[in-house]
């Protein structure tokens, strides 16, 4: 983690989104997008990722597809963890 802050960041708020279970609260995943920015190109791919699923649940919400939307969040986020884990960084508990 030292020596790579927006990787330690962003990983460390996915943690902590992980933990909460608050992918669908309103910024949350903003705010793990804006942290891996500068990152290396498997996390920020990761974090764009959650991302666009995070908007398309939005765009979903009420309509039939909304809870396969919000499941596509949840595997994203988990697609992200690899990314942090495969890089050593601890991403729950």
């Amino acid at each position: 983690m030292v020596g790579d802050p927006p990787r330690s960041l962003a990983c460390a708020r996915l943690a902590a989104a992980v933990d909460a279970g608050s992918f669908m609260t309103p910024g949350v995943v903003d705010e793990i997008v804006a942290a891996s920015i500068t990152a290396d190109a498997p996390l920020t791919d990761a974090a764009s990722r959650l991302g666009d699923a995070y908007r398309a649940a939005i765009a979903a919400k009420g309509k039939a597809e909304e809870p396969d939307r919000i499941a596509a969040v949840g595997a994203a986020a988990s697609d992200m963890s690899g990314v942090c884990a495969a890089s050593g960084l601890r991403t729950v508990g």
